[in-house]
């Protein structure tokens, strides 16, 4: 700690904090919610940091480097679980000290202040940690707030905040830095390390503190208190709202200055409910709210008993497919139903104020948009329907569905939405048994219940780290097959060509001796390079049995020749037998052929017919040479930035029937061209070479897709927007019209 800097509250020494038995109780369950959470990111970091030491490795051109990266991967792997029980032990520490203050020794004066040097690394690791946990407090600044009053009503004690938090970002990197002191990684890699929980755990720290936010707030811990934004609040008449939204609708979101910033609302923060507001005003007037009567307007308590009821219809239906995705008209009208039933004879009929009605109209727009970027045969859309009155009951409960990201109904909303998008699609494979169980599981729980349970969330989450660990892994396998039947095809390539050589140099062999070189025997050498290589002794000594048989080089002994052809026949797996029969009809006479009854035309017929090196084993059929086709200047210059493609690019295709699927360039080979594409599975899909996705992007067919920033539910939010600004237009021409 530096001269003059001062721990919190300004205390000196150790003070426990003695907290009530409802305080433990509380400080553990919180404990037990964030090692639940962190888990998974934590496992992800892990897997994460490997994925970088391994391209790090492919990288660089040191094998001193390359060897340092395959260390530390094996160190991460072998004490992958200690780093994450280290992890977990130091929080639980901070949870078990909750309130506890020990401050620093009183600065000491000038005369006492002693200078020493800082070792560069432990200095560049410090700041590292130091610059993680500024980032995350910034992120979550309203969350942590939040968070350090709520503990600090257990604890009895002033709000926490920085070190003194427990959970915070100080205290997830004093974690980290606990749990990785005691592995033996460099200083570089240990950067990597910071960097890939940085983007794992802190990133997602407002989700984090959000649920532990809502634990505390639902089991009574200051339940009312929130930290509000700075968001516009409408409180003009509906009249001028009507105008303002003509405005922001005109200028199609471009934030012109001035004016209702409805655009700008929009367009800065697509979540913002008063900015999709004003579009929906945008419209014609007769357009919405139609048979509105201001006289009997639903309270909130009543819409509330309406949402629950028919929140709990949900059960009702057992057939999945039953479950459809409601226009806005459509729930309109349930709700209505609902509210209105069992209301005594002439009085006059509830209906909806304007807000109401707006929420209910974005919620239904917002599931349409979620739907259309699903597939229609997707048992995802099922759950989307069954998770609809739920949703729009905790949009109605709380704005902050439409304002904040981090909302733990918005989460899991987007959450689902992820999954049905990657993981239910029946187009890329049959459907994992066990998510579409937990999905289903998951709508009649919601159906039930009065608040969204993060822990929903997070178990749907670790069946999809589990599927994505699933996907890894087949796609490893492909990889394998695919590098092992490249290097199959380089070495069969390889060795035609010295066979070439030699038969050029010299007289080329007739019949079964020449069959017996070109396919057999190729086949052996092709054998011998992948072993050794071609500096590899059995190679060099199967390169002098060719240039025996060639008539390059005098026959010593002709017996010990026969039987070197023989063995290599065997290393191809050929049966004894048939070695032998092979090496008589290319040793001995036609004559002395006759007990076995096989010719040389029988034993030429039986090679020919015998399958090549690799054909029927585990790589399948080696494809066919990579035969480079001339391009147009368009797909050239394209081919050619392919020197700095790297292995794990996406590319979307164009579908015969219009459609897009997206692809994983997970493997190419820069000598042969060829390329391993997988789905979202790991599982292996278009046949594609350098080449040919050249041309197929050149036309206009395939293009690289960057990583969407934005999560499903935002990209849903924005067609909502899109979609309202034209609809203003079109109506607006049409009244003028």
């Amino acid at each position: 700690m530096s001269a003059g800097t001062q721990p919190p509250y300004g205390r000196t020494g150790p003070h426990p904090v003695a907290l009530s038995p409802r305080a433990e109780r509380e400080a553990q369950q919180g404990l037990s919610l964030c090692l639940t959470w962190l888990d998974s990111p934590l496992r992800e970091a892990l897997r994460d940091f490997d994925h970088r030491l391994f391209a790090a490795a492919e990288g660089s051109r040191n094998h001193l480097e390359q060897q340092a990266c395959f260390e530390s991967r094996h160190i991460v792997e072998r004490d992958g679980p200690g780093f994450r029980n280290r992890f977990a032990s130091h929080l639980s520490e901070r949870f078990r000290h909750l309130g506890d203050v020990v401050d620093a020794k009183p600065a000491a004066t000038s005369e006492h202040l002693t200078l020493s040097l800082v070792d560069p690394e432990e200095q560049e690791q410090a700041d590292a940690l130091s610059s993680m946990a500024s980032r995350g407090e910034a992120r979550s600044a309203s969350s942590l707030f939040e968070l350090g009053y709520r503990l600090a009503v257990l604890a009895g004690t002033p709000p926490l905040e920085g070190e003194a938090l427990p959970a915070g970002p100080r205290a997830l990197t004093a974690a980290l830095q606990a749990a990785v002191e005691p592995m033996p990684l460099s200083s570089a890699h240990r950067l990597l390390l910071f960097q890939a929980v940085d983007a794992h755990v802190l990133a997602h720290g407002e989700a984090f503190y959000g649920a532990l936010n809502e634990h505390y707030r639902t089991r009574g811990i200051l339940p009312g208190f929130r930290v509000y934004p700075n968001v516009r609040v409408a409180t003009t008449p509906a009249s001028e709202r009507h105008k303002a939204g003509e405005t922001a609708a005109a200028g199609g979101g471009s934030g012109a200055g001035g004016g209702s910033g409805g655009g700008a609302a929009v367009d800065g923060n697509i979540g913002v409910l008063e900015g999709l507001r004003a579009l929906l005003a945008s419209r014609v007037e007769t357009s919405r709210g139609a048979g509105f009567a201001p006289g009997r307007l639903a309270s909130d308590d009543e819409l509330q008993t309406a949402l629950f009821a028919l929140q709990g219809h949900v059960t009702d239906v057992t057939d999945a497919a039953q479950r459809e995705i409601r226009s806005a008209q459509a729930l309109r009208d349930e709700l209505l139903n609902q509210l209105n039933r069992g209301r005594p004879a002439g009085s006059p009929p509830a209906e909806l104020t304007i807000e109401q009605g707006d929420t209910v109209e974005l919620t239904a727009r917002l599931f349409e948009s979620l739907g259309e970027q699903i597939a229609v045969t997707s048992p995802g859309r099922a759950v989307l329907g069954g998770l609809q009155w739920p949703m729009l009951r905790a949009a109605v409960n709380d704005r902050g569905f439409f304002d904040q990201a981090e909302h733990p109904a918005r989460q899991l909303l987007d959450t689902v939405s992820e999954a049905a998008h990657h993981w239910l699609d029946p187009s890329e494979g049959e459907p994992d048994a066990a998510l579409v169980d937990r999905l289903e599981r998951l709508v009649v729980e919601a159906s039930s219940a009065q608040v969204i349970d993060p822990v929903w969330r997070a178990e749907i989450e670790q069946q999809i780290a589990m599927l994505s660990r699933k996907a890894h892994v087949a796609e490893r396998r492909q990889i394998e097959a695919m590098e092992g039947r490249d290097r199959l095809e380089r070495a069969r390539q390889r060795a035609a060509e010295i066979m070439a050589e030699r038969m050029v140099r010299g007289a080329a062999p007739r019949g079964v001796l020449r069959i017996l070189l070109e396919r057999t025997w190729a086949d052996v050498l092709a054998l011998h390079i992948l072993r050794g290589g071609e500096n590899g002794e059995a190679f060099l000594h199967c390169l002098g049995v060719t240039d025996q048989l060639l008539g390059r080089r005098p026959i010593a002994d002709a017996n010990k020749l026969r039987s070197d052809v023989e063995r290599g026949l065997e290393h191809l797996g050929m049966h004894p037998s048939e070695a032998a029969q092979v090496a008589a009809g290319v040793f001995e006479p036609a004559e002395r052929q006759n007990d076995d009854g096989l010719t040389p035309t029988d034993v030429a017929v039986r090679l020919k017919q015998r399958p090549r090196l690799g054909e029927g084993t585990a790589h399948g059929e080696p494809a066919a040479p990579v035969v480079p086709t001339p391009l147009d200047p368009a797909a050239r210059a394209i081919h050619d930035g392919f020197a700095s493609l790297r292995f794990g690019t996406w590319f979307q295709f164009v579908q015969p029937d219009g459609g897009i699927a997206l692809r994983k360039l997970a493997w190419f080979s820069p000598t042969t061209g060829r390329c391993l594409f997988v789905n979202q599975r790991g599982a292996r899909t278009e046949d594609v070479d350098l080449t040919r996705l050249a041309r197929l992007m050149a036309n206009g067919e395939a293009r690289e897709w960057k990583e969407q920033r934005l999560s499903i539910v935002d990209r849903a939010w924005r067609a909502v927007a899109r979609n309202l600004r034209r609809e203003g237009v079109r109506e607006r021409m049409a009244g003028h019209a």
